[in-house]
């Protein structure tokens, strides 16, 4: 049996990047060849530490190769592959393979007593190495086969191997999920087994990098009705192996930052040192890792702590080759990068947050001063430039770094809406002191409009930005957290994309989770830099508001500059160009309204690209986000699945990346995919690429920029292919649209039971989650299914 070569093995469950531990042995082994001589007793000590622990997946396991994809291998030609002398271990050989391929009709011809077959085997029987049919069937995701031979008598719970590892470690090494769940549930097998490396159930998840298993490990077996079971679960989250390596240490080296974010959630102590004296953050910069690296910063690690043979981090990191690395997030969560002290903030927090909403209240009227000051071209230019590097030394040194961690973000920080409401600070000082004195005789009318939709511009903006948009609580009860993951078990829904790994929570449908926030939004629209703020289910209608009286507001305003500009005394003697009367009027005679004016009119654009695009999206019962992916070709996110291959329970969801909708290469992806295709066919596709390749890739270029982002621009050119592709077969539709009055009777009026069309609910704003959909009230707190069956 020995030189019998397995059946290929399609593995679910690990990510793309997860390489086999074999090519991940001689990937690291190349890495530490960079470090200096003197760092080699305790990085070689890894290597023989790591090719040891890897003997659980590959020196007992037998593992079958571990080729991506959803499809079985086709079964070899077992007999030009192993030469077979005997009958009885041919039969054996079938017996195995049938075990590898799920096929039960064999077993049961060969396991059961039959009249074809009076003496059956033993659905014990084992291989050469002793390993069972349960570890075969567990290592190929049977879980339909494992069930049959375990009903047979099979012990689901032999170790066998080189590494004596039961079923169970090989199903958790691998991230079978639902294989691991059947044998501790229902099969009850140990849970704290452990093989020859000691390795337990917990470093087998960690060892799989799939983040389903390793949370399965940590939140369920604590809730397991068994007093023996005391060191797995949280309650074992910093066991450790034979160097003194816990499940921490292991993440941070293989460069896992999920797994690492996961532990030190669930409470996995971050300072503890193994047999080298090196810390999970010494392991992350030797795995040269930086999100895992951050992850532990922010988790405050000590950055001061030596290895054994008192080497710094800063020395790991020269070591590693990663000094550059380690400098980035040092500075990025505001540390010196060559000692490590925490950066003194000048301010706190909130008063950081208030100065960058208040400093456009400064920067832009003295922008329109200088623009409109008598000055020459030249100084101006120079002026604007001091200002603005100014502004710039004042955000990135002194205010962002008070609050920010990583990255700076200006259009999730407080920056644009200060310069929205500045803007309209700004807006009513003109209309007090210039506009009204000129026209509230003969533009009575428009004043009045005005100064009501001014006041509902303030009102809405202050509650957009200050309403909660649908923040769904995440889960802390570990009774909870357990009964989510059998539930999403028994739907055969537990991955990434049902399942937050975040919160601990099942993921409602429409909703989206918030790297700032920490939490899942309630059917999740998009960001809005303008009021700083999420919107979500509760504040949706509070922003088409905002905006709706914004665009009155603005077209009220323009005509009421240009009425004032009318009534300015004319200069005849000068000459304005392409300008009309009116505005060479308003150059002349108040040049810091005219700037302005021309400031404001530039806001009307994008806002009535803003006000076309939800117009439109609201119609199609549809967000934003939503949207954005409905031209995106079938995603390749990998959602961490393991469900059995020999299941019967098929899924269709679409997956749609959490981190898509925040990316600018992902959407600029999507919206070229979005132009060239158009459902064309290959050879239209072909040609229409070849006379339109540039001219698109450009706007989609556009599109996808930030600034057009902003502005819905990419939205435009969503809309845009979707009309082209109105009678396309390949159009995909819109999962919740029930018509066009529908759709909008059901954004404007919140109808809970009893409750009639009026303007109590016209103005009524969700408490929680609760909205209508298809004339239903529903929680978007828990919703999980799909409108047909509300």
């Amino acid at each position: 049996m020995n030189e019998i070569s397995p059946l290929d093995r399609v593995d679910p469950t690990l990510d793309s990047t997860d390489k086999s531990r074999d090519n991940e042995e001689e990937e690291q082994q190349q890495q530490k060849q960079l470090s200096s001589n003197s760092d080699k007793v305790s990085i070689s000590e890894l290597d023989k530490q790591n090719e040891s622990s890897s003997q659980i997946s590959l020196s007992s396991m037998k593992v079958l190769n571990e080729n991506m994809g959803n499809q079985e291998q086709s079964a070899p030609n077992t007999e030009e592959e192993v030469v077979l002398d005997h009958p009885e271990q041919t039969i054996k050989h079938q017996i195995i393979s049938a075990a590898q391929h799920g096929d039960i009709n064999i077993l049961k011809f060969y396991l059961i007593k039959s009249t074809e077959n009076p003496n059956p085997h033993s659905p014990n029987l084992t291989d050469s190495d002793g390993i069972t049919l349960v570890h075969w069937a567990a290592l190929n995701n049977k879980l339909s086969t494992i069930k049959f031979l375990v009903s047979i008598g099979a012990n689901p719970d032999i170790a066998a191997g080189d590494m004596h590892a039961t079923p169970l470690l090989w199903a958790v090494r691998y991230g079978l999920v639902y294989v691991a769940d059947y044998l501790i549930r229902d099969a009850k097998v140990r849970v704290n087994v452990i093989d020859n490396n000691g390795i337990g159930i917990l470093l087998a998840s960690v060892f799989s990098s799939n983040i389903m298993m390793v949370i399965y490990v940590i939140w369920t077996l604590n809730n397991i009705d068994d007093s023996e079971i005391t060191n797995v679960g949280r309650n074992g989250i910093d066991t450790v192996d034979e160097k003194k390596r816990t499940s921490l240490h292991w993440a941070a080296y293989q460069g896992d930052f999920l797994t690492v974010d996961i532990l030190l959630a669930a409470g996995a102590k971050i300072d503890l040192v193994d047999a080298e004296g090196f810390t999970p953050l010494h392991w992350g910069l030797v795995g040269n890792s930086k999100s895992v690296v951050s992850s532990l910063l922010a988790a405050k690690c000590n950055i001061d702590a030596k290895t054994g043979d008192g080497k710094t981090a800063w020395n790991v990191a020269s070591d590693m080759k990663c000094s550059t690395m380690w400098a980035s997030v040092l500075t990025e969560n505001n540390r010196d990068p060559v000692t490590g002290n925490k950066i003194q903030n000048f301010v706190s927090e909130d008063l950081a947050k208030t100065l960058i909403f208040l400093l456009p209240f400064a920067s832009l009227p003295l922008t329109f001063l200088v623009f409109s000051s008598s000055i020459g071209i030249l100084v101006k230019i120079i002026m604007m430039i001091i200002l603005l590097l100014l502004q710039q030394l004042l955000l990135k040194k002194v205010l962002f770094t008070s609050y920010n961690c990583g990255k700076i973000n200006i259009n999730r920080s407080p920056l644009l809406s200060g310069v929205f409401a500045s803007t309209v600070c700004i807006c009513l000082i003109i209309w007090l002191l210039k506009i009204v004195p000129y026209t509230i005789m003969d533009e009575n009318i428009a004043n009045l409009i005005f100064t009501i939709g001014a006041s509902g511009v303030i009102f809405f903006f202050i509650k957009s930005m200050t309403l909660d948009p649908g923040y769904i609580p995440r889960e802390t009860d570990d009774k909870a957290i357990s009964d989510t993951i059998y539930e999403l078990i028994k739907l055969r829904k537990f991955d990434s994309h049902h399942y937050c790994i975040y919160t601990n929570i099942r993921k409602p449908l429409r909703s989206k989770y918030s790297k700032d926030k920490k939490a899942n939004i309630a059917r999740f629209d998009h960001y809005c830099p303008w009021v700083n703020n999420n919107i979500g289910v509760r504040n949706h209608k509070v922003f088409i508001a905002f905006t709706l009286s914004l665009e009155i507001s603005i077209l009220c305003w323009v005509n009421l500059t240009l009425e004032y500009f009318d009534n300015l005394p004319e200069i005849s003697e000068k000459k304005c160009g392409f300008l009309s009367e009116d505005l060479c009027s308003g150059y002349y005679g108040s040049k810091f309204t005219f700037f302005f004016f021309w400031w404001v009119v530039l806001q009307l654009f994008w806002l009535s690209v803003l006000l076309i695009v939800q117009f439109i999206q609201i119609s199609k019962g549809s967000t934003t986000y939503e949207f954005s992916h409905i031209q995106n070709i079938q995603s390749n996110e990998n959602t961490f699945s393991s469900v059995p291959t020999d299941d019967s329970f098929v899924l269709n969801d679409t997956v749609v990346d959490e981190d898509e909708g925040d990316s600018d290469e992902n959407l600029e992806t999507n919206l070229s995919q979005s132009l060239f295709s158009n459902g064309l066919n290959t050879e239209t596709y072909s040609q229409a690429r070849r006379f339109f390749t540039f001219p698109l890739f450009f706007i989609s270029k556009i599109a996808s920029s930030k600034l057009c982002r902003m502005v819905g621009l990419d939205q435009m050119v969503i809309l845009t292919n979707d009309l082209i592709q109105k009678n396309s077969s390949k159009r995909k539709q819109l999962q919740f649209n029930y018509g066009f009055s529908r759709n909008w009777l059901d954004f404007l009026f919140l109808r809970r039971i009893g409750d009639n069309y009026s303007f109590r609910t016209l103005i009524a704003l969700p408490i929680k989650g609760e909205n209508n959909l298809n004339d239903v009230l529903v929680d978007y707190y828990n919703f999980y299914v799909t409108p047909e069956t509300v």
